[in-house]
């Protein structure tokens, strides 16, 4: 207990010997980068050598698909919330236009680009930091979100999707924060810094500020219940043990005008702390650091809060609005029996980053104002007027009185004759009031968009294995090695949206002039094939799935602009039935204009929507933003030349390193970068929800929904080379969803799943840019971990299955035996080094690779044939039939086994 004399004065929030010590670990990542962050992540234990210390956002999607359904639910349910909080909070901060002698002054409020966010790994992870800090980012319109977590939790990760984190970085501490105030590598240096973390965080976020914005300097957690005799003692020890378990130096305090509600608040805390779970901490954290004060009345007892002025403070008293309403000093107010504190630590809208140590007697809580910047601008219209001539004439005379001589003639340049000065012809000052209007809206799932504009390769179409390789053949058949890094530093530069053009520029910075028209001819014989002989085009896939497509086609207008020939566009957009979603009088095509970056083709685009561009008001936000999706730096800067209100929404394409990808597209304008088409949910409203309130993305898989029983899994795999996700259902009806940016491999998959009846659904982005060994291994890797934990038990199963499959010429035989024993013997005869982009070595070790994680023996061999394509055709669909018939269920309830066992 302690009188009001005993109250301490201040609480220092940074210890000087720790701040020293983060002193040298900010300097030598400042100096050293990644190098620095990537040693003291191993040396601190929050990495092990070699280890990925950033995770994109599959890696973050992976994490939340793999969470149980409650917990997704309560993730997005929190964030919600936050958002709902953040966004009105967001709403009332206005743009105003005033008037000033002469003229007009504005006020423009937008956000910093970029925006790094801390949560604490610790003793348990704290996913509900994560949702505060990024949602808050996001609500206030921060383009690019970096999440820092040491050692990450799945729930961390997860929270991080949830949020709409661009990237997690898995590194903590003063090191972290070095590496988001300066940039280390391919962690960029940020416009602002939030979040709570320990001491060596926060002295390294006191070394940093000035370098970039910070929310506050964090101590110590806090809570101070202010209560009379009617504060029920059961509900105050429990508040202030919730307060005391966070960690051993928190600060529990009761202020009270009671003797009797102290007795009787220690006699609950004895008894609660006895049943605790996390007592050795809260234990520590009452008898080391908790008070008590008693007042003699309320308002002795509200200027006892007001002295402390705690980060949390709660008032259960008999009038409690009328006592929250006296009180000045505090991080965030409680007022009320049902207004729990906890509440407020788990989303019940406003953020639990709060003030300590005092510092709530001059600053607030995290909020969208810690990721805003407040900008001024002047204008004088009418500079002739008497008023505006006065406040010339005064700055003139106030310079000369601090000594500026510059200033003083500076300003004498605006003086007028007086023959050219007028009295204003309008009553007061200009006689215009001010007027306010909300500042630019920010990119949500609430959004509505004016109409979606989508660019052609890269985000249609998966070009990786065509265009990209049709640039590299046409410069080889010139004897000029051009390289896949070539290629994408020349689309990185802009001006790169003609690819003939661009190979004839790639060929001649190596090897001289050469003839245009001879560059075409070669590329497109490439491109478009030849009489017998498929051209490369025939490699492309669709990236984004129809069935999305026809749903913002259902809800927006769009048009494709793409500097793709017309009957190339045309092609592929008939190949994959997108003809219906982007009719011919809907797309802009090379014929039509200059080429990306220019605004002519966003500006034909909304002319064919029949957008009135000029009757467009870009400055207001009730203007609904045109969106353009596009996976280069000429996308959206088109999309900004356009100066429309055309927003540039980044895209990285299959294959291409998400982190490079986003640093290029921001780097130029981009509102947002998404990684997958699905992610458009998170910036256009689609209204995608389960019908629990529960987002498309909570939805563990991507396959619909099977029978009750039906004998389902789904297995992610990440590895330095690739990133793979695979959903299977043993009891489906063949529905597939393929995506291993290998065209022939997607096929031969496809014909997997529909004649073994088995649902499956495989995402895949690997190194293709090397070669396809890493991607056709392991997807087969991860497809026969998904086969064998479907199969569970393996009771009641045939077991063994075999067939034989012709098509055409060639005829295939394979047999299996889900023996448990992995072995294959595989046997193709193939003639060819490849079919299609696929080498034929590795469509041969697919099936040795998914024996070995299936837990299966698999014979399978060619008899005959003269195609490759037929041969490897066959030969998946003898394996379709021959596991179609080992996993049918027999009708017994026993392992088919002597053993007992598989």
């Amino acid at each position: 207990r302690l009188t009001r004399e005993q109250l301490p004065k201040t609480r220092d929030v940074v210890d000087p010997g720790v701040r020293d010590k983060a002193g040298v670990i900010v300097e030598t990542v400042k100096k050293n980068g990644e190098k620095a962050l990537l040693d003291y992540a191993v040396r601190f234990g929050d990495l092990k050598e070699g280890q990925p210390h950033i995770l994109n956002k599959k890696d973050l999607k992976a994490a939340f698909d793999a969470l149980p359904p409650s917990q997704q639910t309560v993730l997005v349910h929190t964030a919600r919330r936050i958002e709902a909080f953040a966004t009105a909070q967001r709403n009332s901060i206005q743009d105003l236009k005033t008037p000033i002698p002469g003229g007009f002054a504005w006020q423009k409020v937008s956000p910093v680009e970029r925006g790094g966010c801390y949560a604490p790994g610790g003793r348990f992870p704290l996913p509900s930091s994560v949702l505060m800090t990024a949602v808050t980012a996001r609500c206030a319109g921060v383009r690019e979100v970096w999440v820092a977590s040491p050692r990450p939790a799945e729930i961390t990760k997860a929270a991080a999707h949830v949020a709409g984190a661009d990237f997690l970085l898995c590194i903590g501490g003063a090191q972290a924060i070095a590496a988001l105030a300066y940039g280390a590598g391919d962690v960029p240096a940020c416009d602002a810094i939030v979040g709570p973390g320990n001491q060596w965080v926060t002295a390294a976020k006191q070394l940093v500020a000035g370098k970039c914005a910070i929310d506050m300097l964090a101590g110590p957690s806090e809570l101070l219940v202010l209560a009379d005799d009617s504060a029920k003692p059961d509900v105050v020890a429990a508040d202030m043990l919730a307060q005391a378990e966070h960690d051993v130096v928190a600060v529990p305090m009761l202020v009270t005008t009671s003797e009797s509600l102290v007795k009787e608040v220690e006699a609950e805390l004895t008894k609660q702390l006895n049943v605790l779970g996390t007592k050795a901490t809260a234990s520590k954290s009452m008898l080391n650091n908790g008070f008590v004060v008693v007042c003699d009345t309320m308002d002795e007892a509200i200027e006892t809060a007001d002295f402390l002025a705690p980060e949390h403070l709660e008032v259960l008293t008999r009038d409690c609005m009328g006592v929250a309403k006296k009180l000045n000093h505090y991080g965030a107010l409680f007022i009320g029996t049902h207004a729990a504190e906890v509440l407020g630590d788990y989303g019940a809208g406003p953020n639990h980053t709060l003030p300590t140590g005092r510092t709530a007697r001059y600053t607030g809580g995290l909020s969208v104002h810690n990721f805003l910047r407040v900008r001024t601008w002047m204008q004088l219209t009418e500079p002739q007027t008497s008023e505006a001539q006065e406040l010339v004439k005064d700055c003139v005379l106030l310079a000369k009185l601090e000594g500026l001589e510059a200033h003083s003639k500076s300003a004498a340049k605006r003086i007028l004759q007086n023959g050219d000065v007028k009295k204003s012809a309008s009553t007061g000052k200009n006689g215009v009031s001010t007027t306010y209007q909300q500042m630019q809206r920010t990119l949500t799932a609430s959004t509505e968009a004016e109409c979606v504009l989508f660019d052609m390769d890269g985000v249609l179409a998966d070009v990786s294995n065509s265009y990209r390789n049709a640039i590299i053949a046409t410069a080889s058949a010139f004897g000029v090695d051009v390289t896949e890094a070539d290629i994408q530093t020349a689309k990185d530069q802009g001006n790169a949206n003609n690819d003939w053009i661009l190979t004839q520029r790639l060929i001649e910075t190596k090897k001289g002039k050469v003839s245009f028209e001879d560059v075409k001819s070669k590329f497109q014989e490439l491109y478009l094939g030849t009489a017998g002989s498929k051209g490369l085009r025939d490699n492309e896939t669709l990236i984004p799935d129809k069935k999305l497509l026809e749903k913002i086609a259902s809800k927006y207008p769009v048009a494709i602009v793409t500097g793709r020939p017309r009957d190339e566009a045309e092609y592929f957009l008939a190949l994959h039935g997108l003809t219906d979603i982007f009719p011919k009088h809907l797309r802009v095509c090379m014929e039509d204009g200059p080429p990306k970056p220019a605004a002519e083709p966003i500006l034909l685009a909304l002319e064919k929507l029949g957008i009135d561009v000029k009757s467009r008001r870009c400055d207001d936000a009730d203007v609904k933003p045109i969106l353009m999706i596009g996976d280069t730096v000429d996308d959206i800067r088109a999309a900004l030349n356009a100066n429309c209100g055309c927003v540039g929404i980044g895209f990285v394409p299959p294959t291409k390193p998400p982190v490079k990808v986003a640093r290029t597209l921001y780097g130029v304008g981009a509102e947002r970068v998404l990684e997958t088409m699905d992610e458009i949910k998170s910036v256009l409203k689609l209204n995608d929800d389960d019908g629990n309130g529960l987002k498309s993305s909570a939805k563990s898989s991507a396959l619909p929904a099977g029978k009750s029983g039906s004998r389902t899994a789904s297995v992610s795999r990440t590895t330095k080379e690739t990133t793979i996700r695979v959903d299977i259902n043993l009891d489906g009806t063949g529905t597939s969803q393929i995506n291993t940016g290998i065209g022939f491999y997607d096929h031969m998959l496809t014909a997997l799943s529909k004649h073994s009846r088995m649902d499956l659904a495989i995402e895949c982005k690997g190194d293709l840019h090397i070669d396809d060994h890493h991607t056709a291994e392991d997807v087969a890797l991860a497809l026969g971990s998904a086969f064998a934990k479907a199969l569970g038990s393996k009771k009641g199963i045939t077991r063994f299955g075999s067939a034989l499959v012709p098509l055409d010429e060639a005829l295939s035989r394979v047999v299996v035996d889900i023996s448990g024993r992995p072995h294959a013997s595989v046997n193709l005869g193939f003639k060819r080094p490849s079919v299609g982009t696929m080498s034929t070595e590795m469509l041969e070790h697919a099936f040795e690779s998914f024996a070995t994680t299936a837990g299966i023996t698999l014979h399978v061999e060619c008899l005959k044939g003269k195609n490759d394509h037929h041969r490897a055709e066959s030969a998946f669909k003898a394996m379709a039939r021959a596991l179609r018939m080992a996993v049918k269920l027999d009708g017994h309830t026993d392992v088919p086994s002597t053993k007992g066992v598989l």
